[in-house]
């Protein structure tokens, strides 16, 4: 917090000393700030005074006072328990003190030495100015980092902390309750309404979670629409009991945004008073209790389901490895076809792991992929062969992408350095972008998928209609091609719901020039169906499975 003057401490038992001080600093101004002089007569009087005022700037600290060393003991005091690095510490030389100078400069954390004549004389306004000038940099230096780390840490649209602040704080020592929720539906109130008014949703949602749980849990907001609620050990049927009345609290709750009245269920998922990695264990009950649909609660025990999930993932994680190191992830493609001119115009990249002779699909390995940190080493496999096959056809080629590749720190330049490896014309490569979370609120995605589109690369949204996709998103990204998600294309012909949303998002994207690709044409009449809506591109396994080779 900002203040109209500088504090500067005098921390000495020599009371002559104290009033030639004030006397000399009287009036003093430094950056056009006032000098404030704080007196301590004892090391101990000097604690009480460090502790109620922290933004003191400069201590001057006599070596001895009530003890020949009560000046130094003070100083480790200020350092090492209080932590304070910004305070300038400079100790006055006392004649009484056994201790010689260069010892003190030399095992104690200070920043300057003045014997009593530099203090009484008019050298002290240059001493302080240079201190003053140390402290304001240390301080900014530390405001920044302050400022960074509660960026990295906190949700932007919440404000409430995040993922990362959430992982510190349930790595520390002791068992501890973990409660996951999930706003069930919310991918439909982001259609039905947008991402403005999605938000305010969370804002609204984030709001009574603080208030009405804030003083006994920490309240996080992890991405999207999941929050979490940490316990410290408390009784296990007090948390039991807690729990059962945080699921009918939101259930009962009425939330009005816009003067929009509605009420909100939350799946969750529990660990209660456990070690290790807790927030795993807290996802993994959470993916159970999503099978026992909305509005279900599943607690983290040893004999779920969703142990044989965390065995999956460890058994596929060395196994994706090991494919990894003898090229045995394997790249299929199978065809788009423009349905006006009925050529194969391009080839989507999908990737299939190879074990033991059996061919595998991604639905097997992705999540140990992503669990187990492969899921980039994945991309840049498929990426790479894309461009390869690229390099000696005529055709265009698309490749999946996720949030979590967007997000890798490399994910740019490796996407350069493939292009520049084959030699390629970046328009004939498009990105899908697959949503796990929306991406359409995260600024730093945002800006990848710019500089891809800018590159001259082509950007698609895959399974558009489902999840987290919807037409907000084509305001906010440079998009090409549209694909609506297959569960609307598999049962079109019979199916009037899913006619409609289907041909919404065509006449949309029509409107807006977008091309539009129906996947998983599985069938002529269904071939037949997309072609007479207006489809532009179809694929599916009447066109041709997905294939190792074009």
């Amino acid at each position: 917090m900002s203040i109209d003057f500088l504090e500067v401490l005098l921390v000495d038992d020599d009371i002559s000393l104290h009033e030639i001080i004030t006397k000399t600093l009287d009036g003093l101004k430094i950056s056009n700030k006032e000098v404030k002089i704080l007196h301590a007569h004892s090391a101990l009087e000097a604690k009480e005074l460090i502790e109620k005022n922290s933004d003191i700037a400069i201590s001057f600290i006599d070596v001895s006072m009530e003890t020949v060393d009560a000046g130094l003991k003070l100083v480790n005091y200020i350092r090492h328990t209080l932590h304070n690095e910004n305070m300038r510490i400079i100790i006055i030389d006392s004649e009484e003190s056994p201790i010689p100078a260069d010892e003190i400069l030399e095992h104690y954390d200070i920043n300057d030495y003045r014997d009593r004549v530099c203090i009484e004389s008019q050298r002290l306004f240059n001493t302080i100015r240079v201190a003053v000038k140390q402290y304001q940099q240390f301080k900014d230096i530390q405001d920044n980092r302050a400022q960074m780390y509660k960026k990295m840490t906190t949700n932007k649209i919440s404000g409430l902390p995040n993922r990362m602040k959430l992982a510190e704080n349930v790595g520390t020592v002791g068992k501890k309750s973990l409660i996951l929720l999930n706003i069930d539906d919310f991918s439909v109130i982001n259609n039905h309404n947008g991402f403005e008014f999605g938000n305010k949703v969370l804002n609204a949602f984030a709001e009574f979670l603080e208030n009405r749980y804030g003083k006994d849990a920490q309240i996080f907001h992890l991405e999207a629409d999941i929050f979490a609620m940490l316990y410290l050990q408390e009784n296990t049927s007090s948390i039991e009991e807690k729990i059962i009345k945080i699921k009918d609290d939101i259930y009962y709750n009425l939330f009005v945004i816009n003067n929009i009245s509605m009420h909100l269920t939350a799946t969750l998922g529990i660990v209660i008073n456990d070690y290790g990695n807790i927030l795993q264990k807290a996802e993994f009950a959470f993916k159970e209790a999503r099978l026992h649909g909305k509005n279900s609660v599943q607690k983290y025990s040893d004999d779920l389901n969703i142990l044989r999930t965390i065995h999956a993932n460890s058994l596929w994680t060395g196994r994706i490895r090991n494919a990894l190191e003898h090229k045995k992830v394997l790249a299929y493609f199978q065809p788009i076809k423009n349905i006006r001119t009925g050529e194969i115009e391009k080839y989507e990249t999908l990737v299939r792991l190879e074990y033991k002779g059996k061919i595998y699909t991604p639905y097997h390995f992705l999540d140990a992929a992503r669990y187990s940190g492969q899921l980039f080493e994945i991309f840049k496999v498929m990426f790479d062969a894309a461009c390869s096959n690229a390099s000696t056809s005529n055709y265009n080629f698309t490749i999946n992408v996720s949030d979590y590749d967007l997000k890798y720190p490399k994910f740019f330049k490796t996407v350069q350095q493939i292009l520049q490896k084959y030699q390629i014309e970046t328009k004939r490569i498009c990105f899908e972008i697959l949503e796990n979370n929306s991406i359409s609120e995260h600024t730093e995605i945002q800006k990848i998928l710019h500089k891809l589109h800018d590159l001259g690369c082509k950007l698609a949204i895959d399974d558009f209609g489902a999840e987290c996709s919807n037409f907000g998103q084509l305001n906010n990204l440079k998009i090409d091609f549209i694909k609506i998600d297959g569960s609307f294309i598999k049962n079109i012909v019979e199916n009037k719901s899913s006619q409609i949303v289907a041909q919404t998002i065509l006449d949309f994207a029509h409107k807006k020039g977008i091309p539009v690709i129906a996947e998983y044409v599985c069938s002529k009449e269904v071939y037949e169906y997309v072609k007479k809506m207006g489809v532009d591109y179809a694929q599916g396994y009447i066109i041709s499975e997905p294939k190792i080779s074009i």
